[in-house]
């Protein structure tokens, strides 16, 4: 019997794992696809933010403690991670006003913030419109790839004794006097606790149990460019009214310096929907557009990803005793997801005898692309397949493609773990060729899901 189940190896499970391992725990990690971060996690902005609205809600404290964590999580994990900062958009006279009055409620909240003029506006960001007032900077806003940052607590949760089960999909919990039966597709596990963080199906597995709650999925979409430095902080425009339909958007970018606009709010009925509408584009950039002189040169994708919405709040509690919810962790819970393992863990201690292990390991993974020549020879001697370049465009290796393999055995795991194929797609095939010498076949992110090529 194990003493704790995971369900869901999204970031929010993975970092509650990463977490466990640290402890003389039995943990495993059931997930339906079939790598990390691949459902609710991978279609995030992939932002870290500096705060959430309303103060004082449970989201808001765990958001503003994750953030301060950020630094360290991705020192210890090995993740890219990069505070770019935020700065919110004085566009008229009145929202020039609110600036100090922002700036003294952030204050207030623990948030950190510095007044900027039109001129130092203009100059951290050059392609904003000329007519703009002046600004607010919020230096502790972030960015991250979403799944890298998953898969690396899945790494070390790994190399510290817990188990990874993909395609492994909860069909029913059955309660003993002594735990739980977890029945899956891959066979029964028992365990002492279950801790549920299935994401966008997290009401299915609650229900499982008897709780009764209803996840809603909320579709966003983004616009992905292809220019570079267009802008090197994360952009809002203060608004007049908040817009439920833009909830959260901004001029953003991605870990790797490219634009992303977006992300809208869709109601949508199913939990599998992920299509991106015309509408949708269209209203993006009729949103963001007159912030700037242009818009970024180049679309390099369109994406959408589901929000699981269980209210105003996240839902962490625990209503039958040794099962946990961990549910409703919409956005900020990539920027929450450490504090939310950390509350996890202090409440399992009136469950377990927690114990420390004496002897953490700390596994390392570098990307080629930022290696240096010394280093990077140094790596093909060890393994001739890091001098086998199958992305020119992100500079992947063979090697790390072998390596992604480990973490996900299919297509999405390994482009978003390495960031392979996601500009020109030129070197797909020879991506689909690896993963189909070495796993027989080649799925998409799920049983079934497979590939014809």
């Amino acid at each position: 019997m194990k003493d704790v189940i995971v369900v869901g190896a999204g970031v929010t499970g993975s970092f509650i794992a990463k977490e466990l391992s640290k402890y003389e725990l039995d943990v495993a990690v059931l997930e339906r696809k079939s790598g990390p971060g691949l459902d609710q996690t991978k279609g995030c902005s992939g932002i870290i933010h500096p705060l959430q609205l309303p103060f004082g809600s449970l989201k808001s404290r765990l958001c503003l403690k994750g953030n301060a964590m950020m630094d360290k999580e991705a020192e210890e994990l090995g993740f890219t991670f990069e505070r770019v900062g935020l700065i919110l958009v004085a566009t008229n006279f009145l929202t020039f006003l609110a600036v100090p009055l922002i700036q003294l409620y952030l204050k207030l909240n623990g948030v950190t913030s510095k007044r900027l003029s039109k001129k130092k506006v203009l100059e951290m960001v050059p392609n904003l419109r000329e007519d703009i007032w002046g600004g607010l900077f919020l230096p502790t806003a972030g960015v991250v790839n979403p799944v890298e940052m998953t898969a690396c607590a899945v790494r070390f949760a790994k190399v510290n004794g817990v188990e990874f089960h993909y395609d492994c999909e909860v069909r029913g919990i059955e309660r003993r006097e002594d735990g739980f039966v977890v029945k899956t597709t891959k066979g029964d596990f028992e365990a002492k606790c279950v801790i549920n963080c299935a994401g966008l199906y997290a009401d299915d597995i609650a229900k499982m149990v008897g709780y009764d709650m209803e996840i809603t999925p909320g579709k966003g979409t983004h616009i992905v460019f292809e220019e570079r430095g267009f802008s090197n902080h994360l952009v809002v425009a203060i608004p007049l009214k908040p817009n439920k339909r833009t909830k959260g958007g901004g001029a953003l970018i991605g870990f790797d310096g490219k634009p992303i606009w977006g992300p809208n709010l869709i109601d949508v009925d199913s939990k599998d929907d992920t299509s991106v509408k015309k509408g949708e584009i269209e209203g993006i950039i009729a949103k963001f557009s007159p912030l700037f002189k242009r818009k970024p040169k180049g679309v390099v994708a369109f994406y959408a990803g589901l929000r699981s919405i269980a209210g105003r709040d996240f839902v962490i509690n625990q209503p039958v005793d040794g099962f946990i919810n961990v549910a409703g962790i919409q956005s900020p819970g990539l920027t929450a997801a450490p504090a939310i393992a950390e509350m996890i863990i202090g409440m399992l201690s009136s469950m377990f005898q927690l114990r420390r292990k004496k002897r953490v390991i700390k596994p390392e993974w570098k990307r080629v692309a930022v290696m240096g020549d010394e280093e990077l020879e140094e790596m093909i001697k060890e393994n001739q397949d890091y001098g086998e370049i199958v992305c020119f465009c992100n500079m992947v290796s063979k090697a790390e493609i072998l390596k992604a393999l480990e973490e996900g055995a299919c297509f999405d795991a390994v482009r978003h773990l390495t960031w392979a194929g996601m500009d020109c797609c030129k070197c797909h095939a020879d991506i689909l060729k690896i993963i189909e010498e070495h796993e027989g076949k080649v799925k998409k992110e799920i049983d079934g899901s497979e590939i014809v090529w």
